[in-house]
C-alpha cells in the first residue's frame, strides 16, 4: 500500500512540478475553503460533484500544510467518502483510509533528498527542524527501501 501511494504522489510532483498542496489543489480544481472548525482540523467533501477541502483558520502554517496534505491524500485516494480530520487524533488513528491519507501527506511533504540532510540525526531533531509531527516522518521512514537510519 505504501509503495503505490507513493508512486501516485512522485507521478502527481512529476506532472505538475511541484509537491506545494496549495498549489496541486488549484492545478487539480479542488476548492479549499477556511473558517473556525473548533476542534477540528480540516475535512474533505464531496459536494455536488465538486471536491472541497475545509481547513480550520485557526491552524498555524505549518499546520495547515500538513492537514491540507492529509485532505488532498483522502481527495485523491478515497474521492468519494466524506472525511474529517479530528486536530491530534488523525496522526494516529488506525483506520485504513486515515493512515493512507497519512502516508499521502508524508510522501508529499518529506523528499528522499530532505532525508538525506539529515542522515545521524533523531527522528525527533528531524521532526523539530522541519516542523513536522514524529509521527508522519515515522511514517515516510517505515516505508522507504533501503532504511535510511
Amino acid at each position: 500500500m505504501h509503495q503505490q501511494i507513493r508512486q501516485k504522489v512522485l507521478k502527481l510532483i512529476k506532472k505538475y512540478n511541484t509537491s506545494d498542496p496549495d498549489k496541486l489543489a488549484d492545478f487539480l480544481n479542488i476548492k479549499i475553503v477556511e473558517w473556525d472548525l473548533g476542534n477540528q482540523a480540516g475535512s474533505y467533501r464531496l459536494l455536488k460533484r465538486k471536491k472541497v477541502i475545509f481547513l480550520n483558520s485557526k491552524l498555524s502554517f505549518h499546520q495547515r500544510k500538513i492537514v491540507l496534505a492529509h485532505e488532498l491524500g483522502h481527495a485523491l485516494l478515497h474521492p468519494t467518502t466524506n472525511c474529517y480530520f479530528i486536530q491530534n487524533k488523525t496522526l494516529l488513528c488506525s483506520s485504513k483510509i486515515e493512515k493512507e491519507a497519512n502516508i499521502f501527506a508524508c510522501e508529499l511533504l518529506i523528499n528522499d533528498e530532505l532525508l538525506g540532510e539529515y542522515i545521524g540525526k533523531s527522528i525527533n531533531e528531524i521532526a523539530a527542524a522541519e516542523y513536522l509531527p514524529a509521527e508522519l516522518l515515522k511514517l515516510k521512514l517505515n516505508g522507504q527501501k533501503p532504511f535510511y537510519f
